[in-house]
């Protein structure tokens, strides 16, 4: 595929994800508040790991890019939404996700270099 699809499939990734964490669920008949940092962490995990496969940054780069999208986040969720607020602690899981896609993506790197 060609490396712009690549950068599209990740835009739109990004945005959806910017939805879902500014979309107030309704009637869903499913609280899914009480799994709040677990769908932070793994929004975050997979958004690492699109960034990654599509635009291939730095590990420091990888990590200002989405400690700071986490940041954009909160505030958003804070001043534009009546129902979510911001948490550190979301942050942190935020955080967290994009530590342990890093920690299993050199771990699959080291492990490939072995093998080969």
């Amino acid at each position: 595929m060609k490396r712009h699809l690549y950068h599209a499939i990740c835009l739109l990734v990004f945005t959806a994800a910017t939805f879902g964490f500014l979309t107030e669920v309704k009637s869903s008949g499913i609280s899914l508040n009480q799994y709040d940092k677990a769908l932070h962490f793994l929004v975050f995990f997979c958004l690492t790991a699109m960034l990654q496969w599509s635009y291939k940054p730095k590990l420091w780069q990888a990590a200002l890019i989405m400690a700071g999208y986490g940041v954009a986040i909160e505030f958003l969720q804070n001043y534009l939404t009546s129902y979510r607020r911001a948490e550190l602690l979301d942050w942190v899981a935020d955080l967290v996700g994009v530590a342990v896609f890093y920690l299993c993506y050199f771990a699959v790197k080291k492990w490939r270099n072995r093998t080969q």
